[in-house]
C-alpha cells in the first residue's frame, strides 16, 4: 500500500480494515515523514498528517471495542468458573 492509496480512503473505508493493517498504515505514514521530512510539500505534509489522525482514533476505537468484549468474555468465564466451583 502506498501513502496515496492511502490519502483516497474515506474514513468508512479505513475502518473495514484491521487493526494491523490500520498499524502498518500508520508505520507507513511515519516512514515517509521520517525519510521525506525536508521534500514534502507543505500542503502535502498537512494533508498526510491529517489522515494520520484519522488513523489513530480509528485504531484507539479499535482497542476500545476489543478491550470492551474481552471484558465481557471475562465476566462470562467467571460467571461459569463460579458454577464449577460451587
Amino acid at each position: 500500500m502506498t501513502i496515496n492509496e492511502i490519502l483516497k480512503m474515506t474514513k468508512t473505508e479505513l475502518k473495514k480494515h484491521s487493526f494491523k493493517d490500520i498499524s502498518n498504515m500508520l508505520e507507513l505514514i511515519s516512514q515517509t515523514f521520517q525519510k521525506n521530512s525536508n521534500d514534502l510539500d507543505i500542503e502535502y505534509a498537512l494533508e498526510i498528517y491529517k489522515k494520520g489522525l484519522d488513523l489513530l482514533l480509528i485504531a484507539k476505537e479499535k482497542l476500545s471495542i476489543t478491550k470492551e468484549e474481552k471484558e465481557k468474555i471475562d465476566r462470562k468465564f467467571e460467571e461459569i468458573k463460579e458454577k464449577f466451583e460451587s
